[in-house]
């Protein structure tokens, strides 16, 4: 899979909270299909997925992933609102559960933000 930059595919850094690397396992669904991939980034409203089959823009999925020394398991469902072929997804949490929030908003507090594109 060729390497990718978060940032690369528009050009524009249009980011409103803070993101930080995360590189954990995650499963993600859609019906009966679901695929493993890589959570490479995340912020308090998404994730970014790396993974060589992503999901189509505006689809509702459903995903499970676990924040590095945590046993917690998150679950929610997300709408994919960006997707590029052979490379990755970004997605946006759908009623994501408040201790799944809270452990998230603790990890990314704890974590130096990635940088953007100058």
């Amino acid at each position: 899979m060729a390497p990718v930059h978060v940032g690369e595919w528009s050009g524009q850094e249009n980011r409103r909270h803070k993101r930080v690397s995360l590189h954990v396992p995650i499963e993600c669904r859609a019906g009966q299909v679901t695929l493993e991939g890589r959570a490479e980034n995340a912020s308090v409203n998404g994730l970014l997925i790396r993974t060589e089959t992503p999901f189509s823009e505006d689809e509702e999925i459903a995903i499970r992933f676990s924040l590095p020394g945590s046993t917690h398991v998150i679950q929610c469902r997300a709408s994919v609102v960006h997707s590029v072929p052979d490379a990755f997804m970004g997605v946006e949490f759908l009623e994501l559960p408040q201790d799944s929030l809270d452990l998230i908003e603790q990890y990314i507090a704890s974590a130096p933000a990635l940088q953007g594109k100058k």
